[in-house]
């Protein structure tokens, strides 16, 4: 009942997030003060809202020992993906984004969740 509840939640505010930023593209130029920090602010929250659901049923589906002792880590799993992904975007109005360097910035992702798995399993 509670996934059914945080999904739903992530659903709405991922609605508001894509809604965010296509009122935000449209209406706001990137020359404006704060707007390119606002659309990597709104960019991160509707990726991460976006991916909750996906992230909840997997580990879920995929991991029901880690969830029994950790049963809110799809949101960090959710959050990880929408920063990595809002990084990406980031490089990539800089044009120095590449796929060997979007690799490495995944796997520096997938490294720190491993180290975040391992603290939280020793005693």
């Amino acid at each position: 009942m509670r996934y059914r509840i945080i999904s739903a939640l992530s659903i709405v505010v991922a609605v508001i997030g894509w809604w965010g930023l296509y009122e935000l593209t449209g209406k706001v130029g990137p020359e404006q003060a704060g707007a390119r920090p606002l659309f990597f602010a709104l960019l991160f929250l509707a990726l991460t809202a976006t991916l909750m659901p996906p992230a909840a049923y997997l580990n879920r589906r995929f991991a029901p020992q880690a969830v029994e002792q950790d049963p809110l880590r799809f949101l960090r799993h959710s959050a990880w993906g929408g920063l990595c992904l809002a990084a990406w975007a980031w490089l990539q109005t800089h044009r120095v984004l590449n796929v060997g360097f979007a690799i490495v910035i995944a796997l520096m992702f997938v490294a720190v969740e491993l180290l975040i798995a391992r603290m939280r399993t020793e005693p």
